[in-house]
């Protein structure tokens, strides 16, 4: 699976790219503003596009703002230059960073750079969506002042591989009011944690108090996380757990039948490596619970070696 289409709605609402010149519409405030740039004009076309969009006189109305390609892929979001202009949108409460397709860059090659900054910027979103995760460097320091944000509800993180220097302040976010926590965590050649225990506190209900909706998808590690998972005190509170997109076996379904999922009423499992055995002991264990598991997957024999995919990667 790729990421081949640009969003087009985002918090409700239809995504509208600017540019300077675009028409002033009847009413700003019912689209997403998209600032993207493109090849040939790079990160100067992202920084004049948002510089043009902060002067409108409408700016401070808009509530929904996505961040598109922002410079050559890998490259970090220009925010010494970006984040000076966001004052311009007080009244923004839905944010995504990183709406790019595999042709503007690979979801793995996608740098937020100093992500903290921008955040700083938006301390009422009630949204939140990346995708990317990466920096130019694998596992290079990245700069992120971990942000408060009271009004948080959704949080979802898109990525190959879910770098720990970007997961571990992501999850130190202040957001009490958080009820939606979905992360693609990846696969470890793009970056991703190669053992759990920086979900240690996660798993054990510390974080995000409201928090009721689950997402740890796109995972190679899919069986470790579903047999944490049967163990974990936060399914207590659960009630939409989702482990798709993964390389969910057997061995995770498994587990997952002997858990305690009793405030679980949906599980989604689509794109999985589960035998049609092992989800009919799933759903025998577990009547009350919706499970949802399509698109299940071949695991793929070279040289003897059996290999597992998860649905994105680079």
């Amino acid at each position: 699976m790729t990421i081949d289409t640009p969003t087009s709605t985002f918090a409700g609402l239809p995504v509208q790219q600017y540019s300077a010149g675009t028409t002033t519409p009847a009413d700003p405030t019912a689209v997403a503003w998209k600032i993207a740039t493109d090849w040939d004009r790079g990160d100067d076309g992202f920084v004049d596009d948002l510089l043009s969009l902060a002067g409108q006189s409408w700016a401070g109305q808009i509530t929904a703002l996505v961040f598109g390609q922002w410079s050559e892929a890998s490259d970090p979001l220009p925010a010494d230059k970006a984040v000076p202009l966001l004052a311009a949108f007080p009244a923004v409460r839905h944010l995504f960073l990183g709406d790019m397709t595999f042709e503007e860059s690979e979801i793995s090659w996608i740098d937020w750079g100093d992500l903290g900054a921008v955040l700083a910027a938006f301390p009422h979103l009630h949204t939140l969506h990346l995708r990317g995760g990466s920096s130019t460097t694998i596992n290079e320091p990245v700069p992120f002042t971990t942000p408060a944000l009271p009004r948080l509800r959704s949080l979802t993180v898109e990525s190959g591989g879910l770098q720990q220097t970007y997961l571990e302040p992501l999850l130190a976010i202040d957001a009490p009011a958080l009820t939606d926590l979905e992360i693609w965590l990846g696969v470890d050649n793009y970056g991703a944690i190669t053992d759990l225990e920086p979900l240690t506190d996660l798993l054990a209900g510390t974080l995000f108090p409201a928090m009721t909706r689950l997402g740890l998808r796109n995972s190679e590690l899919a069986d470790r996380v579903a047999a944490a998972l049967a163990q974990a005190p936060v399914l207590q509170r659960i009630t939409v757990l989702d482990l798709s997109n993964g390389t969910l076996t057997d061995t995770g379904a498994d587990a997952l039948a002997v858990a305690d999922l009793a405030a679980v009423r949906t599980l989604i499992l689509d794109h999985h490596f589960v035998s049609d055995e092992a989800l009919t002991r799933l759903r025998a264990a577990h009547p009350q619970i919706e499970i949802s598991a399509a698109d299940r997957q071949e695991p793929e024999t070279y040289n003897d070696e059996v290999y597992l995919y998860t649905a994105v990667s680079e």
